[in-house]
């Protein structure tokens, strides 16, 4: 079925959309990363959960003992699964696009991670990617938003100015995401302040400003077949960093780039 279908079939369900949301497949559909699903997957409140059973719904147990209806031939509802926040979609509550990529992430299987790359391929169709425009202010704001010490505004004016290329993630004309690279400009290149918004991080904007700065430093490196790109990874993130290629290193992080 396609999100005209979901819609109209949801337009008869007799329960409140206060007490559900969409999850999963149907989920992709609602915000359009996909045509079609086969079936509509919901999440739902305990409250709801116990009035489909007193409504003479048979249930089973999910692994996490929470109620797993069947309603119908196309209707799958589970108890309390929910991950991060859900988001009104024409009218529609619907599971966020980061708790819909933690949902797939905890399902695992291939076709969940084929998901994934799908969703994080929409969601780059979303964000602008915009070289040299971060102001002082924005820069401050970012950081200080994700945990970093508040700097002065003349620092950051100069810190801006000598930097070798700063790159922005915009949604609607808004600043989300941020990332620099300092350095000598041939030799040595440093990433500093790979920074997205809490609200946005999850969905795959932080590789798509590493990605834009790495290829910044291989096309400008002059130190010959090999150049290698340095910094430090926040506390718990360096995860991230190993995904992209990056090795840990007692000081911070490293990826050695063949040119």
């Amino acid at each position: 079925m396609n999100k005209q279908e979901i819609i109209n079939m949801l337009d008869e369900f007799p329960y409140s959309r206060a007490e559900y949301w969409i999850i999963t497949g149907s989920a992709m559909v609602i915000y359009g990363i996909r045509e079609q699903t086969h079936d509509i997957d919901m999440g739902c409140t305990s409250k709801m959960a116990d009035q489909l059973e007193a409504d003479g719904y048979t249930f089973s147990l999910t692994e996490s003992g929470n109620r797993k209806f069947e309603i119908g031939e196309y209707i799958e509802v589970f108890e309390n699964w929910i991950k991060d926040k859900t988001d009104m979609v024409d009218n529609v509550p619907v599971i966020s696009i980061k708790g819909l990529i933690m949902m797939k992430q905890e399902l695992g299987r291939d076709k969940d991670k084929k998901d994934i790359a799908l969703i994080k391929e929409y969601m780059s169709t979303k964000f602008e990617l915009v070289e040299n425009v971060l102001k002082p202010e924005d820069f401050v704001r970012l950081r200080v938003a994700t945990g970093f010490a508040d700097i002065p505004i003349e620092h950051a004016k100069k810190a801006l100015r000598n930097g070798l290329i700063n790159v922005s993630t915009l949604k609607d004309g808004e600043i989300v995401g941020m990332g620099r690279l300092v350095g000598d400009g041939a030799m040595y290149w440093y990433l500093q302040e790979i920074v997205v918004l809490p609200e946005y991080q999850g969905m795959g904007i932080g590789t798509m400003i590493v990605d834009h700065l790495v290829d910044y430093a291989m096309k400008n490196s002059s130190t010959g077949r090999f150049t290698t790109i340095g910094g430090v990874s926040a506390k718990g993130k360096e995860g991230f960093y190993q995904k992209l290629g990056f090795e840990v290193i007692p000081n911070g992080i490293r990826k050695m780039i063949e040119i």
